[in-house]
């Protein structure tokens, strides 16, 4: 099995190019390559298989937990450059349709002098703002924000769906927010019945923010690309941002979203794509770990 290794802005993952869909990827499989210390290592794996539609490529999208999940903007930026820089589709233009668990994107290449691709646009659609279509079970269904109890702590939150499910919070200072505390309270909270990514926002001016993420089915990653931008329109909804274009700091780096809901209903998210390097997988390693004899570091680390 041969793999690459890529990220955008720090969120990293393990590639996988299927297009006749032959892999067999089981949890156990996935868990293993995504492991940093046993394995790979990522937030997730990218399987690139064969596409229906009008689509060029099917992003098969699995968190580091075994999960499938239904979208990743991230990965449709690093699964667009992977296609295209090793030819395994035919774009139109500078255009790629990434099909995806949440729907078709329509993606926008940007090459560099060596023609390869160093950064996508990734029209992300519509944000789905129904707390029923999230899932999250909310008290007031109308409310662009409200009142979110874990313990001892009162947060004040905005569900939105970027195809998969977001909890959006404000916080004074985005290095000091309890993400790894609070973060997989609020995930596994039943009010979002799906579990859900959680965002700590720090506002700097309408036009640029600081956000950290707690991923679902993650932890805390470098980035998150629907995270950026579910949280820029729970910011504008909340009159905190501006409409338009707004960069989004992230501990990876920096990605821009625009969003303006009066003139274009979708979001689109800019940012770049990096191929690290690749390789190929040793057999008896992979029989192992099919076999699901690769535990994860942190059941290692519990066991001890």
């Amino acid at each position: 099995m041969d793999f690459t290794k890529a990220h955008g802005t720090g969120n990293d993952f393990v590639v996988l190019a299927d297009l006749d869909d032959e892999l067999d990827l089981s949890a156990d499989v996935v868990r293993a390559l995504c492991d940093r210390r046993f394995g790979v290592g990522g937030d997730g794996i990218l399987r690139l298989g064969r596409p229906s539609g009008d689509a060029h490529v099917f992003m098969d999208y699995r968190n580091a937990d075994g999960t499938i999940v239904e979208m990743c903007g991230n990965g449709v930026r690093v699964v667009a450059k992977h296609a295209v820089d090793h030819g395994l589709v035919t774009p139109d233009g500078d255009t790629v349709i990434v099909g995806t668990r949440a729907g078709d994107k329509p993606v926008t290449v940007h090459r560099g002098a060596d023609g390869r691709v160093e950064s996508v646009t990734v029209d992300m659609g519509p944000p789905i703002l129904d707390p029923a279509e999230v899932p999250f079970l909310a008290e007031e269904p109308g409310a662009v924000s409200e009142p979110f109890t874990i313990g001892d702590t009162t947060l004040e939150v905005s569900a939105v769906s970027m195809g998969n499910p977001h909890a959006v919070t404000v916080v004074d200072d985005v290095t000091a927010a309890p993400v790894r505390t609070l973060g997989p309270e609020v995930e596994a909270d039943g009010r979002f019945p799906a579990r859900t990514n959680v965002e700590f926002a720090e506002v700097v001016s309408e036009r640029e923010i600081r956000l950290r993420v707690w991923e679902r089915g993650v932890g805390e990653t470098a980035a998150c690309g629907t995270g950026a931008c579910a949280t820029v329109v729970a910011l504008q909804r909340r009159g905190l941002v501006g409409t338009d274009v707004v960069d989004v700091h992230l501990p990876g780096g920096v990605l821009t979203v625009r969003y303006d809901p009066d003139t274009h209903p979708s979001v689109h998210m800019t940012g770049p794509a990096v191929e690290v390097g690749s390789g190929t997988l040793d057999d008896a390693w992979l029989a192992a770990a099919r076999a699901g004899r690769i535990p994860p570091t942190a059941d290692r680390e519990a066991s001890r």
